[in-house]
């Protein structure tokens, strides 16, 4: 079996889970209206406490907040041991502008005008599978020979729950933010398609939890049982 990097979950969520106020909304507004405990802020820290070596997340989040961006008072911290930013971008919907650090995974199908554009721009990229998705395993295994041995896994709920499905996460760290959201087709930490019998269910070991900061929050943080 090839080796392939671990994977952290890092993120903040409402009580209920929920990681965004609507469909289509920038999280970042719980920041800019002081009403997430610092949570946001929190989870940022996170990542170089769980000794991540790169970020990754989904190219639906980047997209969202593009068409809902919110410029915040105060920058939210910037993970120190980080070495990169991963984006899964399987359908090449991206158009990059911040190219520093990127690496961009897609598929081996993708249309080649998304090549031509991360070569034009000189974005580091690989491509995992040749599918309707990004053989998720697959890409893990080339992150792992690129050097990367610890990723933390943030946004969003579709991408999130693929990983979680296909058996690729191996801790799940969650700020809880002091509010309750609800909503019906709100995204989640994890969206995905439904268990048939709770014998499916991800089983997890509480290693901590605690308070971070004055503000409510409550930083849950779990490894997943084999």
């Amino acid at each position: 079996m090839k080796k392939r990097p671990e994977v952290v979950l890092n993120v903040f969520s409402s009580i209920d889970g929920r990681i965004t106020t609507a469909p289509n909304h920038n999280v970042m507004e719980w920041t800019e209206h002081d009403v997430d405990g610092d949570a946001n802020d929190l989870t940022h820290r996170l990542y170089d406490e769980l000794n991540c070596d790169s970020l990754l997340s989904g190219s639906e989040s980047l997209l969202v907040w593009s068409g809902d961006w919110i410029e915040l008072k105060q920058p939210i911290t910037v993970p120190k041991k980080s070495k990169g930013y991963i984006v899964f971008d399987g359908r090449g919907r991206m158009d990059w502008g911040q190219t520093e650090g990127l690496v961009v995974v897609t598929r081996e199908n993708v249309e080649p005008s998304y090549i031509e554009q991360l070569e034009s721009k000189n974005i580091t990229y690989v491509q995992s599978g040749s599918g309707d998705h990004i053989d998720l395993s697959k890409a893990l295994e080339m992150l792992y020979d690129r050097g990367f041995r610890r990723l933390g896994l943030s946004f969003g709920g579709s991408i999130n729950g693929a990983f979680l499905r296909e058996g690729l996460i191996d801790e799940v760290s969650i700020v809880l933010a002091p509010l309750a959201i609800g909503g019906r087709k709100t995204p989640t930490i994890f969206d995905c398609d439904d268990l048939s019998s709770i014998l499916e269910a991800t089983k997890l070991e509480l290693l901590e939890s605690k308070t971070l900061g004055d503000k409510g929050a409550v930083w849950l943080y779990y490894r997943i049982i084999a």
